[in-house]
């Protein structure tokens, strides 16, 4: 032990001096076991489950935009639809929904017949006071402009690093979500563009990981 080697005596006082540093290192192997104990509790209490935004409070707080880091290796299309969301959201002040996650509907939106799909950009923006990881929420649309037409929710699963990036408190990142269309039927062979301003979204079963 670290005390064993600070000083070499003689006798009785090298087993006296043994003993105690000895006792010491044990209160000190108990005492941070006991801190790693509390530690890895602390970790695991800090998965956030949040049931819904309906109904929770609001403030408008000015966000910044970042590109996430698969922004390097994307398609040349979905990096412009990314790079037009940032440019309308970036540094503006939103109404988000306090202590949570808020999806900001973007500027596309576009019904693929061939897919039967409505695929849609959005900013999510971290409201939350800390950095989080491990994302993952349920997105349910509406089209007012094809009343007639139901889709299903979209289940995102965890997004990773390279989705999200450094996921700080008051920063957002694009985002495109597809909605498979709850019974297609034969439709005509041209896709559709959509006002996003038509679009409605809610958002349910956010879970995520605080990091302090």
């Amino acid at each position: 032990m670290r005390g064993r080697n600070l000083m070499k005596v003689i006798g009785m006082t090298v087993i006296a001096t043994t003993l105690v540093l000895t006792g010491c290192g044990n209160e000190e192997t108990k005492k941070k076991d006991t801190e790693k104990q509390t530690k890895t509790v602390k970790e695991q209490d800090k998965k956030v489950k949040i049931e819904s935004n309906e109904g929770k409070p609001q403030h408008e707080q000015v966000i910044t935009v970042n590109m996430p880091p698969e922004a390097e290796y994307i398609n040349s299309q979905t990096l412009e639809v990314y790079e037009q969301d940032l440019k309308k959201y970036n540094n503006t002040s939103q109404l988000i929904t306090d202590n949570s996650i808020t999806l900001l509907i973007g500027d596309y939106c576009y019904y693929d017949p061939v897919w039967d799909a409505l695929e849609c950009s959005v900013v999510i923006v971290n409201g939350t006071d800390t950095r989080i990881e491990d994302l993952s929420f349920q997105v349910s649309i509406e089209n007012k402009s094809m009343p007639e037409m139901k889709f299903l929710d979209n289940g995102v699963p965890e997004l990773t690093n390279s989705q999200i990036g450094n996921f700080q408190p008051n920063t957002a990142v694009p985002m495109v979500l597809a909605f498979a269309e709850e019974n297609p039927k034969d439709k005509e062979e041209n896709g559709i563009e959509i006002d996003t301003k038509n679009i409605t979204i809610k958002l349910k079963n956010i879970q995520y990981k605080s990091v302090e």
